[in-house]
């Protein structure tokens, strides 16, 4: 009886094993042609200021491919720059996620994806700097659609949208007009070029 027990359960390990085995690995490249933050700061004088700000910016991606219709990944996104131009307005953002994609049929996907974001306002309104930058950092969560075209067997072009709906918020420094700053969301519409292997 106990051989049977081992010998069912060394075929259910099996089974699990061969279901989420990976198809494939795939690096991609991110351009995003427009990224949006909407900030919102509360000033000490009681008086708030909101406002997009806005700019291109890049990242990359690593992830695999399973049960053939599944990918997660992990992205990476550098320090960059986003402005509010009207206002002269400037701050730095950076981000790390990790993503998850369905695929669908003729190349359409949907995911969704949780990850760490941070954002520095450099220039305030009017171009004024800060002894100390105000800065928030926190989780940030949403769901992104998209599709890919194929080409070359492993290559592929993509183009994606991405909404991020998580906020997070900090005080600002005791040093500047600035009492908190949060960043209520940020949309993103992405590029992408993909190397499967």
């Amino acid at each position: 009886m106990n051989s049977i027990k081992f010998s069912l359960l060394l075929a259910v390990i099996s089974i699990q094993s061969q279901a989420f085995e990976i198809n494939e690995y795939f690096a991609e490249f991110r351009l995003g042609t427009q990224d949006q933050y909407e900030k919102k700061v509360e000033r000490r004088s009681a008086s708030d200021l909101s406002g997009d700000f806005k700019g291109t910016n890049y990242g990359l991606r690593f992830g695999a491919k399973f049960m053939g219709m599944h990918e997660v990944y992990l992205e990476h996104n550098p320090q960059q720059d986003v402005e509010i131009k009207s206002a002269n307005e400037l701050a730095h953002v950076s981000s790390t996620f990790l993503g998850y994609r369905y695929l669908l049929p003729k190349n359409f996907y949907v995911g969704a994806s949780l990850g760490y974001s941070s954002f520095e306002l450099v220039k305030g309104p009017n171009g004024i700097r800060f002894d100390e930058n105000p800065e928030t950092s926190g989780l940030t969560y949403g769901g992104s659609a998209g599709y890919r075209h194929n080409f070359l067997n492993s290559y592929y072009l993509g183009i994606e949208y991405a909404h991020y709906i998580g906020s997070y918020k900090e005080d600002g420094p005791i040093t500047t007009p600035v009492k908190t700053i949060e960043i209520e969301g940020q949309q993103q519409l992405n590029l992408t070029v993909g190397y499967k292997f």
